[in-house]
């Protein structure tokens, strides 16, 4: 195991015993999961509006693709 030393503001330590009386597995634990974050790259859009997929009802499934849908974008309107 490597150790790692840090320095915080007067008064953290005692913060931290009032989560968790093992302060050092505190520390790695958070530790842990901000390399998991960071290791995993930022989600994509996609990852991120999953959950909104599907939800309005009647419309076309697939707007990305559809050319009647998309004939209307190339069309020039009056001002």
């Amino acid at each position: 195991m490597e150790i790692i030393n840090v320095k915080v503001p007067n008064g953290t330590k005692g913060k931290l015993r009032q989560v968790n009386r093992n302060v050092s597995a505190l520390i790695r634990e958070q530790i842990e999961r901000l390399v998991e974050r960071a290791g995993s790259g930022h989600p994509s859009m996609f990852d991120r509006t999953a959950h909104l997929c599907g939800i309005i009802k009647g419309g076309p499934r697939d707007m990305a693709s559809s050319k009647e849908y998309l004939k209307q974008y190339g069309k020039k309107r009056a001002h």
